[in-house]
């Protein structure tokens, strides 16, 4: 080793290209430092890389940081920060010895960063604390950008090492820059003697770009000149842009300004050389080594290139200063070759960013692999079977990173899915919902001192009054927890028809319960209704005492706030505005009534927490899961698989209800979108066509032996099967959270924007339309059916009149309505109907028969909820819906308070006007009325689809 140690009498430090916890625990980098005359070491992403994932070596530290929580990017910022301390404290007798201008290790900022200053000096910043090491120097890409962040940090007093250079040009802007920081901090009177950096100029990348240029222009042909010979200039670019580089270094750190900075205590930049290995092995392994020996320089070596140099390397003074002239001619001769040198050396900058981007990226996935793995039992897994999508997944996930997805959207960077200026606000206030799992003490503190309260009060039940998304988590969360001892009892009140309100009634004691008026809007007129009509016999029972069994859910500013104060709510929980109301069930709007009903609303976002650590930002698409998985149904939707078919086990089958509304009303919009099918019972594999995704979520404690064996045949055939395992119920509040990202990701799959819904506003107002002529004349106003029998009247829309109208019978009609029916279209059934369990076993019956014998997707789902929900995947979706809108029974005359119209009159308009709606927008709709008795005439729909196609007309 006595040649490397000689090095430094010739003026020049050699460091190491090397660094892993191996090393510094076993001995190997302090023996060097102590024997072998190393100065200093550098890292990368390639090498932490290599470190971290090629071992074992830090498994036990990842298990630690894995049970603290920790996300991938954060376990990777321990491990890397660590290594780094370590490293320093090895080297700081050598930063002691050398006065603080050696012993140095080097830290990069992510090379996502690389274009982009502002990030890089927040990073920089943040690193360089981290460690909080005299000896560390923060590496940051030599880039344009980079430029400004140089600068800035040097200022500030942070050292560096400026990383990625190519360009002699590049090189001296650098220098400039460091010569202006040092001037900037005398100018203030600030010490300079402690701000060290180095300019790490890469080599033998220049000479592999440069050499295969000049081999296509290799011919047969002698030439007269020796030099115009393409073959003698391969190998020599990189070494003469380091020898003229260095040129530039005596010239920028010389002269009267210069010598007045270094009295005031700067130190030179020194230049590094970078990339020494060879990489061709047709010449000598130390070439980037003996050729560039000089004073002020370091060598930054990898341990091959090191061993090659102590066993045969020869020193010579000043090295760096031999051929000058034959490198400035080298350029020249390039040229008349047709290489442009600025030209290769920024697609060399390029190109340097992609080769840590790609390491880094490994990295994180094998930390977050690992991450899993130390989880266990503990987490949710998930996993993707793609069938004959996989090669357009595959791309589709090395594009999104490519678009820097995962970090755009934890960035609410609202370009990531549209530019004109009213999506671009719309999105940037629908965002809210991304930080929602954090500051769970102080929420859960909050909802447990409400609870206590009420339940001190004597309170046993709790309503939910509101449609969509505000009622939908409080539904799932009815079927999947109940009550817990001592806790209240939960029900969701979101159907304007009068027996719906008073079979409510019925299951609760109205003096005991506590009624959740629930809108983003404060204006939602269904929940206004609600409130009136129980409000109003509250008052009735306990005058003036009403409010106290009121909350309010809701923004600020809004209708219901005002409300609440002037009718004297017990509370009003004002939601962060920037939440959507589909997005909000980790808000107020879910959180309240679960805490009410005892969930553990702790545990939920602690569960929520865990998947937003494993949807970590800096983590490459393949291994996020939340991403990769709306990636799927974004990819899926444009190959025309735009079906995702939930099969849930028994324990959590209603989150189905949830995802369904999450997702049509988020993606349906603009003729596209992806149509959610929940409750649909799983059949045979040749039932399906090709528009399917499978999506299968389960406790592995629940019976799920049947749903496996159809699950196999299916995915057999090569349908995309996704499997969520969930450890517990709990579990679901990181569902929750793992949807609204793959919903959000989907949605800039398909290029819609996922945070509106500008079809919801349409259906409102064909209602308040239908309600307006209703107050004038006293009647609806209906076209003449195109079929009346036995008391049941079927309405035709536009598109489906001429096909249905000569039909004379019942089942004549449904026949002709379902030869409507195309490859890859779905059957909505729509009641507008109480549904009790013999209702819905009817039309579930209706909606299998319908599947099956048509080979199409269904989905049954109850209005008015839907319209709220899925009503705009219906209206602003693909054109590719049966709709049946079915309605019935004869209604209580039930008032609203302070309205002209009452509860069965605004839920027939509702019924209505969605009919309105989608015959306006040219859909496929039939509206059944089953009149008086709905029992009878939906057992006779239950009868007409479950015998064979030739059953005769029962009705």
């Amino acid at each position: 080793m006595s040649t490397l140690i000689d090095l430094l009498s010739y003026g020049q430090s050699y460091w190491l290209d090397n660094l892993s916890r191996k090393k510094i625990t076993g001995g190997e980098l302090k023996k060097r430092v102590e024997e072998q005359g190393l100065r200093g070491v550098t890292s990368n992403p390639s090498i932490f890389n290599k470190a971290i994932s090629g071992s074992n070596d830090y498994d036990d530290l990842i298990k630690g940081l894995v049970a603290k929580g920790s996300t991938p990017h954060q376990i990777y910022d321990a491990l890397t920060v660590k290594d780094v301390q370590d490293g320093c404290d090895i080297l700081l007798p050598v930063y002691n010895e050398s006065k603080g201008t050696d012993g140095f290790v080097s830290l990069e900022v992510s090379p996502y960063l690389a274009r982009d200053a502002e990030e890089t000096m927040k990073e920089a910043r943040r690193l360089y604390a981290a460690v909080n090491r005299p000896n560390c120097l923060i590496k940051i890409p030599g880039t344009k950008e980079g430029l400004i962040a140089i600068e800035e940090m040097l200022y500030e007093g942070i050292s560096i090492n400026v990383t990625l250079l190519f360009s002699i040009e590049r090189y001296a802007e650098i220098a400039r820059a460091y010569v202006k920081a040092i001037s900037r901090r005398v100018a203030e009177n600030k010490p300079v003697d402690k701000v060290i950096s180095v300019a790490s100029f890469f080599l033998s990348r220049i000479d592999v770009s440069v050499d295969q240029l000049l081999s296509h222009r290799i011919t047969a042909e002698a030439e007269d000149i020796a030099e115009d010979r393409p073959g003698i200039l391969a190998g020599k670019t990189g070494i003469a842009s380091a020898r003229l580089a260095y040129q530039q270094f005596k010239q920028i750190f010389s002269g009267a300004e210069w010598e007045k900075l270094v009295a005031k205590g700067a130190h030179v930049q020194r230049p590094l050389w970078a990339s020494t290995s060879s990489k061709n092995p047709l010449t000598s392994d130390v070439k980037y080594v003996e050729a560039l020996i000089g004073p002020d320089t370091v060598n930054t070596l990898p341990d091959e290139t090191i061993a090659a140099f102590a066993d045969h390397g020869r020193l010579k003074k000043n090295s760096i200063e031999d051929g000058l002239d034959e490198a400035k001619g080298l350029f020249a001769q390039l040229k008349k070759h047709d290489i442009d040198i600025a030209q290769v050396t920024q697609q060399l900058e390029n190109e340097g960013i992609q080769k840590f981007i790609e390491p880094y990226n490994k990295l994180m996935t094998s930390i977050a692999d690992k991450r899993a793995k130390f989880l266990g039992d503990a987490a949710p897994v998930q996993k993707m079977s793609l069938g004959n999508l996989k090669d357009d997944v595959t791309a589709s996930f090395a594009a999104l990173d490519e678009l820097q997805a995962c970090r755009r959207l934890f960035r609410r960077d609202a370009y990531f899915w549209k530019s004109d200026p009213d999506a671009i606000k719309s999105i940037n206030n629908r965002l809210g919902w991304l930080v929602l799992p954090h500051n769970i003490d102080q929420k859960v503190q909050e909802l447990n001192e409400f609870s206590k309260q009420v339940q001190s009060e004597g309170y046993q039940y709790v309503v939910l009054l509101g449609m969509g998304g505000s009622s939908l988590c409080s539904e799932v969360a009815r079927d999947t927890f109940g009550k817990a001892k001592g806790f209240l009892e939960l029900l969701v009140l979101d159907d304007t028809d009068p027996d719906a309100i008073r079979h409510l009634e019925s299951q609760i004691d109205i003096q005991k319960t506590i009624f959740i008026a629930a809108s983003k809007s404060g204006n939602t007129a269904e929940t206004l209704s609600f409130f009136k009509y129980f409000y109003n016999l509250l008052e009735s029972k306990a005058p003036g005492k009403a409010g106290n069994s009121f909350v309010a859910i809701t923004d600020a500013g809004t209708p219901l706030v005002k409300i609440g104060a002037d009718y004297k709510f017990r509370k009003v929980f004002i939601n962060p505005g920037d939440i959507g109301g589909r997005y909000s069930v980790l808000s107020d709007f879910g959180l309240v009534p679960m805490a009410l009903m005892g969930v553990d609303v702790r545990a939920l976002l602690n569960a929520a927490k865990q998947i937003e650590s494993s949807s970590d930002p800096e983590l490459p698409v393949v291994s996020n899961p939340a991403v990769s998985l709306g990636a799927v149904l974004g990819i899926a939707q444009r190959r025309g698989r735009d079906k995702v078919t939930f099969l849930l086990s028994s324990s959590i089958k209603s989150f189905g209800l949830w995802v369904e509304q999450l997702i049509a009303e988020s993606t349906g919009k603009e003729g596209r979108g992806i149509i959610p099918v929940q409750g649909e019972q799983i059949g045979a594999a040749e039932v399906y066509g090709n528009d399917r995704v499978f999506v299968y979520m389960y406790l592995p404690t629940d019976d799920n032996e049947a749903t496996e064996k159809e699950l196999a045949a299916l995915e057999a055939m090569g349908h995309p099967v996704v499997r969520i395992s969930l450890p517990d119920k709990n579990a679901l509040g990181g569902e929750y959270y793992r949807w609204e990202i793959a919903t959000a990701i989907a949605g800039a799959v398909i290029n819609v924007n996922p945070f509106d819904e500008p079809n919801v506003a349409e259906g409102k107002k064909n209602t308040n339309d239908i309600l307006s002529d209703w107050m004038k004349d006293g009647s609806f106003k209906k076209a003449d059916p195109s079929l009346a029998t036995n008391g049941v009247s079927v309405y035709a829309g536009e598109v489906a009149k001429a096909t249905v109208q000569n039909t004379k019978t019942l089942a004549d009609l449904l026949t002709a309505f379902s030869s409507l029916a195309h490859e890859r279209d779905y059957v909505a059934i729509l009641p507008y109907l109480l549904l009790t369990d013999e209702r819905m076993a009817s039309l579930q019956s209706v909606r299998l028969y319908l599947r099956d014998k048509l080979k199409v997707a269904t989905t049954l789902l109850n209005g008015p909820r839907y319209l709220h929900s899925t009503g705009q995947l219906h209206k602003g979706g693909p054109n590719s819906g049966l709709y049946i809108i079915l309605i019935g029974g004869k209604k209580e005359k039930l008032a609203i308070p302070g309205e002209p119209y009452d509860f069965a009159t605004l839920h027939q308009a509702q019924a209505l006007g969605d009919f309105r709606s989608l015959n306006n927008k040219g859909r496929r709709v039939i509206y059944i009325d089953l009149g008086s008795d709905i029992d009878n005439g939906l057992q006779a729909l239950h009868v007409l689809v479950s015998q064979n196609p030739g059953v005769t007309e029962k009705v």
